[in-house]
């Protein structure tokens, strides 16, 4: 600990905080049962891919997305159906690519 030592008063009330702070069995679960971040457990996840699956699930949310907000804007089906065969199209591909990459660990 940086800084001057604490005092025997403030060791003292430090000592009750924690005695009290160990008697709340609510706050115990909650701190034993707690989860992290949720964008925290996306990075950890997408770092622990292949970057060639995350620059293909990159790609296809950037052209869904974009091909959405056309089919909004323009009121065409036709767009929404482009979307979806996106969607298919790099679903297909990463389940190739989840292949391919087991199969290179395998060996």
């Amino acid at each position: 600990m940086d800084g001057p030592a604490l005092s025997p008063r403030e060791l003292v009330i430090l000592q009750q905080i924690e005695a009290e702070l160990g008697s709340d069995l609510e706050l115990e679960r909650e701190l034993r049962t707690m989860r992290p971040a949720r964008l925290a457990r996306l990075r950890r996840s997408l770092v622990a891919r292949p970057r060639s699956v995350v620059v293909v699930i990159a790609c296809c949310l950037a052209l869904s997305f974009g091909l959405l907000g056309l089919a909004v804007a323009l009121r065409s089906p036709v767009l929404l159906v482009a979307v979806v065969a996106a969607w298919g199209t790099a679903l297909a591909a990463l389940m190739i690519l989840a292949r391919l990459a087991r199969r290179g660990r395998d060996r």
